[in-house]
Parts: structure tokens; C-alpha cells; sequence
């Protein structure tokens, strides 16, 4: 268990101040290339992980600059999404654009070590990022449907800015100070062992994990009592706040069962050797995490929609407006 402690010399900090190189006690390469990680190439998944990844960004970025533009944005919950986009858009850089190119051409650790590391360490950083603005987030959609809960104070004026600090030293720590994860070809997905013939145990990552553990118990107990709260509250509410409600619930439930199955098969496979479907599983998962949150804004986000749809067809959409104001002002009229 003493070589599970994190280890400084296994850091992309580490790495920079040793001129870019890694710690070769660790990461180098076996000079027997039958020892080396394989180069196997995988082009079925690596299109599919690289054109998903392309049509993720084209969605998440309008819904990023709606998003920026919006009146709401002095909400905490806007500025919790706004955090929340930056590290899924750099997810999404990581675990589909970068993944399927590198799957695609069956491209191991040993060929371009520091860029996988460095890759590496951006995904972990965006993802434990990600896990934290997102429970936050449910925290402040728990607060929005109950006035009962006293700890919306915590995150009224100014206090918001405490939190989107601490995510930023959260994600970003989580990156530059702990191990970073390897992508692998032969499984088209990333771990933190390099797989070139060193003890397993001198990368497991132990923040990752609590941070796992921690994001799969809170997400399950934060959005099943938002749940509560929703279908409670339904039925007294009248049916413009009811459904409100209902839209509130239906988001914050893609937002926590993705991040939740991504969370517990990434931890299990840090432990124990999962079968090839199972990792491919866990890699989707991680993909959807992130991908999910967009197509979530497009379809059940009336504010993010509108705005996405003005930049998208501006001319088009403006003129559909004008259009249905006539008409409804001839029917009142009439």
C-alpha cells in the first residue's frame, strides 16, 4: 500500500520542471520493443470517438456563448454551468477528438510519452473539474426548489466566486499534481499504468479514486433529495411551476447518471482488471458525461435554446418571430 501514495516525481509538474521530461524510474520505455505497449490501431472506434467528438463541440459551443451572453449569468447556477462547460469542452478535446485520433492510428505511450502524459493530465484535471461543478450544481438546484434549505446563502453576491476558485485549484490541482492517466490502444482508453513492465501499484491514483467514490454517493443523494423535492412540491405547484420543476429534474438526471456510471467503472478498473467491453463501456460513459450536458441545454433549456437558435439562424428565426407577433396581434384583434 506505501507505493499506492501519490508521488510527486509521477506528475506533469514534476515533468515541467525537469525540462519536459518524465521520470524515467516510472515512464521509460522498455529498449526491448517486444516490451513496449502495441501499436494497435483501431479505426472502427477511433472515427466514432473523433466525428462524436466534432458534433459534441459543435453543439456545446453555442450553448457556451448562450450561456456567456445570457441576463442569468449573475445566477450562481449560470456561473456554476459556465465552469462547468470550460471542463467539459476540454473532456471532450480530450476523450473523443484526441482519443479517436490517437485509437485511429494505434499511436502508444512510448511513441509520444510527454503528449500522452500531457493529454493525460488535462483529461483528469477537466474531469475531477467537471465531477466538482457539477455537484455543486445540484447543491443550487436543491436550494432553487426548496426555500427551506439555508445554505443557498452560501453562494448569494460574491460568495459564488469562493466556489469557481476552488474549482479551478480543484481541477486544476487534480491535473498538475497527481499521476496522470495513459492512453492505450489496445483498450482505446486511458488508465494511469503505462503498461511498460513497472509495478502496477506506482500509479494508482488515490485522489482519483475518493474523488470517484465521492462523486458517485453525492450525485445519487443529492439529485435523488432533488427528486424528492421535485415530486413533493408538484403537488401543490401549480402546472407552469410543476412542469418548471419536472425540467429541472429531467436535467439534473443526465447530468448525474452519466458522471455516476463514468465514476464507479473508472474506479473499479484502477483495482481490478475489467474485460475489454467493460473499459469501452467506461470510455463511453466518460464521452456521454460530458456530451450529454449539451443536448440536455438544446432540449430542456427554454433560455439556452432560444439563444443557441438566434445565433445559429438569426435572419430566419427573427423573421419566424416576427411572423407569429402579427398573427397574434390579427387573432386578438379579431
Amino acid at each position: 500500500m506505501d507505493k499506492m501514495i501519490p508521488d510527486f516525481n509521477l506528475t506533469l509538474t514534476n515533468m515541467i520542471l525537469n525540462g519536459f521530461e518524465l521520470d524515467p524510474n516510472y515512464y521509460e520505455c522498455p529498449a526491448d520493443l517486444s516490451k513496449r505497449p502495441p501499436s494497435v490501431k483501431r479505426p472502427f472506434w477511433g472515427i466514432w470517438f473523433f466525428g462524436s467528438g466534432v458534433v459534441m463541440l459543435l453543439l456545446y459551443i453555442p450553448c457556451f456563448f448562450a450561456i456567456i451572453t445570457s441576463p442569468l449569468l449573475k445566477t450562481p447556477a449560470y456561473k456554476t454551468m459556465l465552469v462547468l462547460a470550460i471542463y467539459d469542452i476540454s473532456s471532450i478535446f480530450i476523450h473523443s477528438i484526441s482519443t479517436g485520433i490517437l485509437g485511429y492510428f494505434g499511436v502508444p505511450f512510448c511513441d509520444y510519452p510527454r503528449l500522452i502524459a500531457c493529454l493525460g493530465g488535462v483529461a483528469l484535471g477537466s474531469w475531477m473539474g467537471c465531477c466538482i461543478a457539477s455537484m455543486t450544481l445540484a447543491v443550487i438546484r436543491i436550494c432553487d426548489l426548496s426555500m427551506k434549505v439555508n445554505i443557498k446563502k452560501c453562494f448569494d453576491g460574491n460568495k459564488i466566486y469562493f466556489f469557481l476558485f476552488a474549482f479551478f485549484v480543484y481541477g486544476v490541482g487534480a491535473g498538475m499534481l497527481t499521476k496522470p492517466v495513459i492512453f492505450t490502444p489496445t483498450y482505446m482508453s486511458w488508465f494511469f499504468d503505462p503498461m511498460v513492465g513497472k509495478n502496477p501499484e506506482f500509479y494508482v491514483n488515490l485522489p482519483h479514486t475518493y474523488n470517484n467514490i465521492l462523486m458517485a454517493f453525492c450525485t445519487m443523494a443529492f439529485y435523488g433529495f432533488l427528486s424528492y423535492l421535485g415530486f413533493k412540491s408538484s403537488e401543490q405547484a401549480s402546472s407552469n411551476s410543476s412542469t418548471r420543476k419536472v425540467v429541472i429534474l429531467l436535467q439534473s438526471f443526465f447530468f448525474c447518471i452519466f458522471h455516476t456510471i463514468a465514476s464507479v467503472l473508472y474506479a473499479y478498473m484502477q483495482f481490478i482488471a475489467a474485460p475489454p467491453y467493460l473499459i469501452l463501456v467506461s470510455q463511453i460513459a466518460w464521452q456521454t458525461s460530458s456530451g450529454s450536458v449539451c443536448i440536455v441545454y438544446l432540449t430542456l433549456n427554454k433560455t439556452i435554446r432560444k439563444s443557441v437558435m438566434k445565433m445559429v439562424c438569426t435572419k430566419s428565426y427573427l423573421y419566424g418571430r416576427r411572423v407569429s407577433i402579427m398573427l397574434s396581434m390579427n387573432s386578438n384583434s379579431t
